[in-house]
């Protein structure tokens, strides 16, 4: 990628955020002055990723997730993105009844506040899923990307918009998505800056890319921004024939939810003796039976690596296909 900024954020940060470099600031100020548009782009709804207690560690969960609620602001509310429960902020602890919170991360409504404590005076529009939940609030935002001076947005604002005018586009944290542990992060996220740069320098105009990281040795992000194709291609099937990975191999997991425990893993356990049984060599089946709980719902699954996982299952097929609890998802 020609042309970008690439800022350290562990050196380059602003009296008012630790996500907002100066660098960054002064160059929205510098495109403000010539009348052209900000993009900039965090893909993390909400004011903070989680709330952690500083007296006892707790980490405020989803009761029916267990995984960590977001902190939103716009309404105040503790919400899971997983399955959207929601629940008043009360600024004191579930487990220790200590008053002592701090809330960690950034994600849009944050970047909009501190903007807009900055630029009391200019036009900012948050472009997310929860600003744009109904058609009504679709077509407002349609009327109003164009007279938004800035614009922060997550993903959405990636691909379906013909965005005009660009004179800078910026990544908030870009190893943020990298936190995601799977096989094809590295591509999605290659694919995703890709879509983004593409928004800027339409039509001849000279859009200024800025990327803000607080890895900037990171090995993954340098190939990512400087978006070399067949260099990124190479190392990345590379890898993926190491460890054995599509497209060298078929991959499929098999996911299976219940809302008794001890069910969904001695569900799990037994399914993999099966396919053991079958199995002569020619694949590797992982049991993960550790439960992920999810909406109320407890997760196990298998993960088979191999050719032909189709004709594989076959031998099982009424395990699977009668049974609505699980689901077999082929990469």
């Amino acid at each position: 990628m020609k042309n970008y900024t690439l800022v350290d954020l562990t050196k380059d940060y602003s009296k008012y955020s630790k996500y907002l470099s100066n660098t960054l600031l002064t160059q929205i100020n510098e495109n403000l002055k010539d009348n052209k548009k900000i993009i900039l782009y965090i893909n993390k709804r909400g004011a903070y990723d989680l709330s952690i207690c500083q007296e006892c560690s707790y980490i405020k969960k989803c009761s029916r997730c267990d995984i960590s609620m977001s902190v939103h602001k716009k309404p105040p509310k503790y919400i899971c993105h997983h399955c959207f429960f929601q629940e008043d902020i009360l600024l004191k602890c579930d487990k220790c009844n200590g008053n002592n919170l701090v809330f960690v991360g950034v994600g849009t409504e944050q970047i909009e506040e501190v903007l807009k404590n900055i630029f009391p005076k200019i036009n900012i529009f948050r472009m997310d899923s929860d600003n744009l939940k109904n058609n009504t609030l679709k077509k407002e935002a349609l009327n109003n990307l164009n007279n938004a001076n800035i614009i922060i947005g997550t993903k959405m604002i990636t691909t379906g918009f013909d965005f005009r005018n660009i004179g800078l586009i910026g990544i908030i944290l870009l190893e943020q998505e990298l936190q995601i542990p799977f096989y094809d992060t590295e591509e999605k996220i290659y694919q995703n800056t890709k879509q983004l740069l593409g928004r800027g320098g339409r039509l001849g105009e000279k859009t200024q890319f800025l990327i803000q990281t607080f890895s900037p040795q990171n090995e993954i992000i340098l190939d990512i921004i400087n978006l070399n194709y067949n260099d990124f291609l190479n190392k990345t099937l590379k890898e993926r024939k190491f460890f054995k990975y599509p497209p060298f191999l078929e991959l499929a997991t098999l996911r299976y939810k219940n809302k008794d425990k001890n069910t969904s893993i001695d569900f799990i356990k037994n399914l993999k003796n099966k396919l053991d049984t079958l199995n002569n060599g020619e694949f590797e089946i992982l049991l993960i039976d550790v439960p992920i709980k999810r909406d109320n719902q407890f997760f196990t699954k298998i993960i088979i690596k191999g050719e032909n996982i189709k004709g594989f299952l076959q031998n099982i097929k009424k395990d699977i296909f009668q049974n609505k609890d699980l689901v077999v998802i082929f990469d």
